[in-house]
């Protein structure tokens, strides 16, 4: 059980590192927005964000990663969707760039 707290105090100690001179500044941030609010998300956004959220939730019933198949799941489940993501990010970059 110790090796979750000092885990969790760890985590503890880079939030505080990172959010106590904000905190203490006294000025707010001015906040980034990506997209424009005007806006609305596009139909193949919607359907990869629910894409994203049914693969994994599909396969943990199917591989039931509680069960001790979790490195599957995570192979299976969770990579390709981060790695997806993280392609379509990567790719909006470039295509900002170019504009």
């Amino acid at each position: 059980m110790s090796g979750i707290t000092e885990i969790l105090l760890i985590v503890a100690l880079i939030l505080a590192l990172f959010m106590l001179p904000r905190i203490l500044s006294g000025r707010p941030e001015a906040v980034q927005r990506s997209r424009d609010p005007s806006r609305p998300l596009s139909g193949r956004i919607r359907v990869a964000i629910l894409a994203s959220a049914l693969w994994p939730a599909l396969l943990a019933f199917f591989l039931e990663p509680w069960n001790g198949s979790w490195m599957i799941f995570f192979y299976a489940g969770v990579a390709p969707v981060a790695l997806l993501w993280g392609i379509y990010w990567a790719l909006s970059g470039f295509k900002k760039q170019g504009q």
